[in-house]
C-alpha cells in the first residue's frame, strides 16, 4: 500500500484547501456517498478513482464524459507522483504528500483542511506574479515546413520565462501559475510577446499562437486577441487549441467564426494523443490539423493498419478543407515518410529547432 500522507490541494474561496486521499479507493465524482464529491454537470456521477497498486498510487478514469487529466494530458490510467496535476473535468487539484498528515478513519469522509503551500511553491508563486507584472518573459520561434519543398510557411511562437528563480520551460511555469489561477495571464501575456517581437521583423510567414485550456472556461479570449491585433493588424496569425478542449462542437464553431472576423486561423492542436475526436472535427473543422506524435513516430516503418488509419484521417481533412501538419518529426525518414503519405507541413527538431527572434533569416 502508498504511504499515508497523500492529499489533493485546491484554492476554494482564495484559500489553499487539502482534502486527505483516503479511504482507498478514493472515488470521485457528483454523486452523493463518494469520497469527494463535485456537484457539477461536467462532472459524471462516478468520474474517475484514485487507488493502490503495490506500493504506488494511481489514478483511473471510470468512463467519464469529460475526461479526466495528468498534467493536462487525457488519461484512462496512470501513475501519480508528488507535485501532479489533475483535472477532473473543470476542477482542478495539485497531488502532494506529507508523511506527518494524520490518516482518517476509513469510515469517515475525508473533511478539508486549510493549508499552506510549501515554502518552495509560495517563494515560486511570488517570483511569479513578478514575472507576470514585469512581463519578463521571451518567445522562441519553431519554423513548420512546407515538405514538398523545405520552405518554411509559419512559425510556432513557444513562451518561455526570464524571472531569476524560475524555471524557462513553459510546463514548469503553468504549473506554478495553476496554483494561484493565473494560468490564463500567462498564456495572454507569451501571445503578446510573441507578436510584439514578430512585427519587428516585416514578411514574416504565419505566426502560430498557444492558448492554455483555462482560457477557454473563463471570459476574455477574444479581447485579449483583439489586443494582438492592435499590435500587428497585418500579421498572418493562426492559434491553436488542445484536442482535449473539443468536447463542445457548437462552441469550436462559433469560436471560429469569431476568429475568421479578425482574420485569424483555427488549428487543433495535438489531434490524436488522446481521444480522436472526429465527431467535433467534422461538426468544426479547423484550418489546419496538426497530428500528434503518436502517427509521426516510425512512421517509416510503421505496419500497413496504422498507415491506413492515417490515410483515411489525412483524407477526412482534405474534405473539410483542413490543411495538415506532421508534429514532432525527429528523423530524415519520418519526415520523408509523413510528406509521402500525403501531410502538407511538418515540424520538429529535424526540420527545425526553436529560436530567438533575432536567429529567424
Amino acid at each position: 500500500m502508498p504511504d499515508p500522507g497523500w492529499y489533493l490541494e485546491t484554492f476554494a474561496e482564495g484559500q489553499l484547501r487539502r482534502l486527505p486521499v483516503v479511504p482507498l479507493p478514493f472515488r470521485v465524482g457528483r454523486q452523493h456517498g463518494l469520497e469527494l464529491v463535485l456537484p457539477a454537470d461536467s462532472v459524471s456521477k462516478r468520474h474517475a478513482e484514485i487507488y493502490a497498486a503495490g506500493p504506488d498510487l494511481r489514478v483511473r478514469d471510470l468512463g467519464s464524459r469529460n475526461g479526466t487529466f495528468l498534467n493536462r494530458v487525457l488519461v484512462e490510467d496512470a501513475a501519480l507522483a508528488e507535485g501532479d496535476v489533475l483535472h477532473f473535468a473543470d476542477f482542478e487539484f495539485r497531488v502532494g504528500r506529507s508523511e506527518q498528515m494524520a490518516r482518517p478513519r476509513a469510515d469517515r469522509m475525508p473533511t478539508v483542511g486549510v493549508g499552506r503551500l510549501p515554502h518552495r511553491f509560495e517563494k515560486g508563486t511570488a517570483e511569479l506574479r513578478e514575472l507576470l507584472r514585469a512581463r519578463r518573459v521571451t518567445i522562441a520561434f519553431q519554423p513548420i515546413v512546407q515538405l514538398s519543398t523545405g520552405s518554411v510557411a509559419g512559425y510556432e511562437a513557444l513562451g518561455r520565462g526570464r524571472q531569476p528563480g524560475l524555471p524557462e520551460e513553459p510546463r514548469e511555469l503553468f504549473r506554478i501559475a495553476e496554483t494561484v489561477d493565473a494560468e490564463t495571464e500567462l498564456s495572454r501575456l507569451f501571445r503578446k510577446k510573441a507578436v510584439e517581437l514578430a512585427v519587428q521583423r516585416p514578411g514574416l510567414p504565419a505566426i502560430f499562437l498557444n492558448t492554455h485550456p483555462a482560457e477557454f472556461a473563463r471570459p476574455g479570449l477574444l479581447e485579449s486577441l483583439d489586443e494582438v491585433r492592435a499590435v500587428a493588424p497585418r500579421l498572418e496569425l493562426a492559434l491553436e487549441i488542445h484536442e482535449r478542449v473539443l468536447t463542445d462542437p457548437p462552441a469550436i464553431a462559433e469560436l471560429r467564426t469569431r476568429l475568421r472576423e479578425r482574420h485569424i486561423a483555427l488549428v487543433f492542436d495535438n489531434f490524436g494523443a488522446g481521444r480522436a475526436r472526429l465527431h467535433e472535427l467534422t461538426e468544426a473543422p479547423p484550418d489546419y490539423l496538426k497530428f500528434s506524435r503518436r502517427f509521426v513516430a516510425g512512421l517509416d516503418g510503421a505496419p500497413a493498419g496504422k498507415r491506413r488509419l492515417l490515410d483515411s484521417l489525412l483524407a477526412l481533412a482534405g474534405q473539410l478543407g483542413a490543411k495538415t501538419v506532421a508534429e514532432s518529426i525527429e528523423t530524415e525518414a519520418e519526415a520523408r515518410a509523413c510528406a509521402r503519405i500525403g501531410f502538407t507541413y511538418g515540424q520538429g527538431a529535424y526540420l527545425g529547432r526553436p529560436k530567438g527572434i533575432e536567429e529567424i533569416l
